[in-house]
């Protein structure tokens, strides 16, 4: 059956790769897929439009949605609401181990000064990693559980940690990436974006790898 909704989330996102190539563009089946996955995981639409002016504004050649895949699950990520991800039990427990370890490494050398805020998502992953190390069969529920709230810590220190000057640069890269979206998408789901854009930011200017993708 026809889902008006999945419908026009996929006219919205044609629209967009459209004006963004001048040319005419229809979503492949495999680029449909990934836009209905997106749409069944409650992937705002805004967080969507904003990942692919991401990959344009970065002089990436986008021929497809999927090119635009991993900047649209990492703004995903950067919200409160469901976010996709693979089923866990297809990542092997030594990446998500390898992982944890960058993120507390790169951490660990933010702390001096100002971001001591990362102290609590520190302890955390330490005691993520410790389940891990003892783990032959890990509860990947509780794992992915333990990932998102790693990753929302985390998220919340860097807010903390940002200077006056280096949020407002945020808050204002922001705005002009979310005003082009202005009319296409209602108030409620620009303001989620701007947030989700910013906390994307801040975290890819302090090299913070993200957990609860995996």
């Amino acid at each position: 059956m026809r889902d008006p909704g999945v419908e026009a989330y996929v006219e919205a996102i044609e629209g967009h790769l459209r004006a963004r190539r001048g040319t005419l563009h229809i979503l492949s089946p495999r680029d449909f897929g990934l836009a209905r996955a997106w749409h069944r995981a409650g992937v705002p639409l805004a967080a969507v439009l904003v990942a692919i002016d991401l990959a344009f504004d970065a002089g990436e050649r986008v021929t497809s949605l999927a090119y635009c895949q991993r900047r649209v699950e990492d703004l995903a990520a950067c919200g409160p609401r469901q976010r996709p991800a693979p089923p866990a039990e297809t990542v092997p427990v030594g990446e998500v181990a390898s992982i944890l370890a960058s993120l507390a490494e790169r951490l660990s050398s933010l702390r001096p000064g100002r971001h001591a805020c990362f102290e609590a998502p520190l302890r955390k992953i330490e005691e993520v990693r410790q389940l891990i190390a003892v783990a032959t069969r890990p509860n990947w529920d509780h794992l992915r559980r333990k990932l998102r709230e790693i990753d929302d810590e985390v998220s919340a220190a860097v807010l903390e940690s940002l200077g006056e000057e280096d949020r407002r640069r945020a808050e204002e890269q922001a705005r002009r990436a979310i005003e082009r979206h202005r009319g296409r998408v209602d108030d409620d789901a620009l303001a989620d974006a701007t947030g989700r854009f910013i906390i994307h930011r801040a975290r890819e200017s302090l090299g913070l790898p993200r957990v609860s993708l995996l």
